[in-house]
């Protein structure tokens, strides 16, 4: 499930034999800081992500929001006007769709618990509508830092 964010990454630093798995959200981002780390190099001020949790204890952070962004269809270097966007924290998933034609003003807001329903079947908004409200606040929240250097 999720195909196109649950990619497989297999990492092996110098002298490990044995198999580490990783049951934490990590994100692309992830990968740089994790590898400079490995390499005994300081990461850049203007690094994002987070060194993989079994290289360095100190960089867990088990229940940071994960944020995935579709926004093909926007000019390069202006707002975010129209995306289709993603934010997964702990075992929850909302989906927030806005800008498109065919969806209402407001947007379209999805939530689901990815762990009991891995495969998206029991949209929760109604039943975790305080959840799902504060997560859609902080992904708004990215959506305009995102946004800044483009107004």
């Amino acid at each position: 499930y999720q195909p196109v964010i649950r990619i497989p990454l297999m990492i092996f630093e110098p002298g490990r034999s044995t198999r580490m798995d990783i049951h934490e959200n990590t994100s692309a981002i992830d990968i740089l800081p994790t590898l400079i780390h490995i390499t005994g190099q300081q990461p850049a001020e203007w690094t994002e992500g987070r060194v993989l949790p079994p290289f360095s204890a100190n960089d867990a952070a088990p229940n940071r929001g994960i944020y995935v962004m579709r926004a093909n269809d926007n000019l390069q270097y202006a707002p975010i006007t129209q995306a289709s966007t993603m934010l997964v924290r702990d075992n929850y998933k909302l989906l927030y769709y806005f800008g498109y034609r065919n969806i209402e003003q407001e947007g379209l807001v999805k939530l689901f618990d990815i762990r009991s329903d891995p495969e998206e079947m029991n949209d929760l908004l109604t039943a975790k509508r305080s959840t799902a409200m504060e997560l859609l606040q902080e992904l708004k929240n990215k959506i305009s830092e995102v946004n800044i250097p483009y107004l």
